[in-house]
């Protein structure tokens, strides 16, 4: 377990904000961990000054998983029946944290700068976009079931993979349990966006700037919510769904903000087109 620096670092932007992982060596999802993402989730969800998160790592890997040292320690003092039962305890409180980032008003981009394995890629499918390194090099995956004979899940990974993948597809990527590379993952849909690896973090925090500036809060929850939320909706129950968050966000967004520079430029013109 890391105790030597924070396992977090939290950086301000224009209307976002970078969260770096700094749980070393690994980025393992230690109580710590899970205890300073949950902290700094409610303060960013108190500001209404931050649209966008970008969730980073200052290390070479996003995140190997579950905290292997943790498990030795807890094994060795409780026994594998203990373990499991507190494994089951940590986790819960992992997949509360998932659950909160998903309906969370503010957009959730993960910068994929390096392996990412288990918990880690659980983390980032539960994050609303994923940006990805284009380096072969690195591993995306969920290796649960060649190690455990266990599915991915400690977060809810699995529900979050068939919602990208489609069912079938996450259930071959869950059973065969084998990494793919960010080109891969961007081909079936894991991964949204490629960047050269020095332009990544660049890349991620520019579009959350000009997202954040053109939509601000109120724009990025009613998008998030209208495609996340509204996809599990039969059609006309999301077609409702949409209009009460389309008619919200116009009230209380930056539309009239927006109809007020486009009517201002329209009249500069003078031509009447």
């Amino acid at each position: 377990m890391n105790t030597d620096t924070t396992p977090l670092e939290v950086h301000r932007g224009d209307g976002f904000e970078r969260w770096t992982l700094t749980n070393a060596p690994v980025n393992a999802l230690s109580p710590d961990l899970l205890n300073a993402l949950d902290a700094q989730l409610s303060a960013t969800q108190a500001d209404e000054s931050v649209a966008v998160v970008v969730l980073s790592s200052g290390l070479s890997v996003f995140s190997a998983g579950a905290d292997a040292t943790w498990m030795a320690e807890q094994a060795q003092q409780v026994g594998i029946d203990g373990l499991i039962e507190e494994f089951v305890r940590t986790m819960d409180r992992f997949r509360a944290l998932c659950e909160r980032m998903r309906r969370s008003q503010v957009l959730f981009i993960a910068a994929l700068n390096g392996h990412t394995l288990a918990g880690g890629l659980e983390l980032a499918v539960a994050c609303d976009l994923r940006y990805a390194a284009d380096n072969d090099r690195i591993k995306i995956g969920v290796p649960e079931m060649d190690l455990f004979g266990a599915m991915p899940s400690g977060g809810g990974g699995v529900q979050f993979l068939a919602r990208l993948l489609t069912p079938s597809r996450a259930l071959l990527f869950v059973l065969d349990a084998k990494p793919v590379s960010p080109q891969e993952a961007y081909a079936i849909g894991l991964v949204d966006r490629i960047a050269h690896p020095d332009e990544l973090l660049a890349a991620a925090e520019s579009f959350a700037a000009a997202v954040a500036a053109k939509a601000g809060r109120t724009g990025v929850s009613a998008a998030k919510r209208a495609v996340l939320t509204g996809a599990e909706l039969p059609l006309y129950e999301a077609l409702e769904f949409d209009r009460a968050l389309h008619w919200d966000a116009l009230r209380r967004g930056n539309f009239a903000r927006g109809v007020q520079s486009f009517v201002d430029q329209f009249a500069s013109r003078g031509d009447g087109r």
